[in-house]
Order: C-alpha cells, then sequence, then structure tokens
C-alpha cells in the first residue's frame, strides 16, 4: 500500500491547510502552544483525528497531552 496517505499524514495536511504559510511540521513540534491548533479549530481537530484513526474520542475526558504534537497523537490514537 505504498503511497497511501498514514493517518497522522492525514492530521499534518489538515493542519497545514490551515497555515498556508508552512511547508513542513515535525512530528514533535509543539501545536497547541505554538497556536497551530487554536482553541476555535480544536473541535473540527478532534474530529479530523476521530475520522482518520477510526477512533471516538470522549470530549468529557481529553488530555490535552494527547493532542500536543503529530507524535503523541499518533501514539495516543494508533491501534
Amino acid at each position: 500500500m505504498a503511497g497511501q496517505p498514514t493517518s497522522s499524514d492525514v492530521v499534518k495536511s489538515w493542519i497545514l491547510a490551515k497555515h498556508p504559510d508552512r511547508s513542513e511540521l515535525d512530528a514533535e513540534e509543539e501545536l497547541i502552544e505554538t497556536r497551530l491548533v487554536d482553541s476555535l479549530a480544536f473541535v473540527e481537530f478532534v474530529f479530523v483525528i476521530e475520522q482518520a484513526y477510526g477512533a471516538s474520542i470522549d470530549v468529557d475526558n481529553i488530555d490535552l497531552n494527547d493532542f500536543r504534537s503529530l507524535a503523541a497523537i499518533d501514539k495516543a490514537f494508533r491501534r
């Protein structure tokens, strides 16, 4: 299945689409503190992660540490 985007690639593409001034995003880059994902986009961000990873995220019990970087997201939601 070479060439098929990974779940992490899907999330990364969504973030980069929100920031046309950026062309790259490191897996360890802080997403929330740098405001690459701000509070207005966070609900959509969670939806994108759910779709990309096939996960169901309980918004009442979110641990922000699971969303801080692409690497953290992949670790928390990859099956």
